[in-house]
């Protein structure tokens, strides 16, 4: 066998490759764009806070943002709830089926146990947004006390509009629908107040004392839902009566409209027409078996059927109250 190859070591050992180093033209453009990412950040986050400024700043917005989620609020504790009640009522089952083995014909077990630690978060949960609601609520009402003055303001608009140029009460029908809604408004916030300021002891007398002043402070409240609910059945009309008229005036300035621009202008002005006419649309449709459930002392819906229409009613108009700070 040919003896081994003697094998010489290397005259010299190879140098290890240097570490790569970011070039001086990458790091920069990698400051630059890490730039560009935070001011975008800032201007989106500045964009934002002045949106709610203007949010905040309005009455209407942060009462459909109050509205919204106090019904949501009532919505998620009928879901507590249900899930609370569900639970305990499958854990007495299962206890009365455990204790029938070892009871006598005729016996029967009164026990009393502790809150089980898992269901100790859904009962405050419960709580919570049923008080929370609640509070919403009241602060609501609160704030209406002078709603009659923000009726007048309608009331007087709605009077000096000219007939031929007021888009939204231009139509007689219309218009009178208008006027009778302002009359059911009117009568639902005088009830409303007086019901209210008796419910927090404000009025006084033998009117409002003892049994009889609380058969007449249901009998406000009762009431004071009725002509919501009537505000709500004109609104109906007033919509449909508003879009013969609309449909009818679109084909008028079809035909009126002179060059691109004041095209551009009659579209964008139609599209805010026909988007305010589906908001009031949906809006009204959801809060119309609530004010049917508020007409009747025994209501017409359960914890969850209101819940639910109050949080599609307000949301219409928060969507819309956020869209027009954009």
């Amino acid at each position: 066998m040919p003896p081994d190859p003697a094998i010489e070591p290397p005259t010299s050992t190879p140098s290890a490759p240097p570490n790569p180093q970011p070039s001086s033209n990458n790091l920069r453009n990698f400051r630059l764009h890490v730039l560009k990412i935070l001011s975008r950040i800032l201007a989106k986050t500045d964009i934002t806070l002045l949106r709610l400024s203007h949010f905040f700043s309005s009455p209407t917005s942060t009462d459909a943002l109050l509205c919204t989620l106090s019904y949501t609020l009532e919505l998620l504790h009928a879901l507590f709830s249900r899930l609370l009640t569900r639970y305990l009522t499958t854990l007495a089952t299962s206890l009365a089926t455990k204790a029938d083995a070892f009871l006598l014909p005729g016996e029967s077990l009164i026990a009393t146990l502790p809150t089980p630690k898992s269901t100790k978060w859904l009962a405050q949960a419960v709580r919570s947004t049923k008080s929370l609601a609640e509070t919403i609520g009241d602060f609501r009402i609160f704030v209406r006390l002078w709603g009659l003055a923000g009726l007048y303001t309608w009331a007087r608009s709605t009077y000096a509009a000219p007939l031929a140029r007021d888009a939204r009460t231009g139509d007689r029908v219309v218009r009178g629908v208008v006027w009778a809604q302002i009359a059911s408004c009117v009568l639902f916030q005088v009830l409303e107040n007086g019901a209210y300021l008796s419910s927090k002891g404000v009025l006084t007398g033998e009117a409002w004392a003892g049994e009889a002043g609380k058969v007449r402070e249901t009998r406000w409240w009762v009431w004071s839902s009725r002509f919501w609910a009537a505000h709500v059945g004109l609104e109906f009309v007033r919509l449909w009566a508003l879009w013969r008229l609309n449909r009818k005036r679109e084909g008028e300035e079809e035909k009126e409209k002179d060059g691109e621009k004041e095209g551009k202008l009659i579209r964008e002005q139609r599209k805010r027409e026909d988007w305010v006419w589906w908001r009031d649309l949906v809006s009204n449709v959801a809060y119309f078996p609530m004010t049917l459930h508020w007409s009747v002392e025994e209501g017409i819906l359960s914890d969850l059927g209101v819940g639910a229409l109050g949080a599609v009613a307000g949301g219409a108009l928060l969507v819309d109250a956020w869209k027009q700070t954009a």
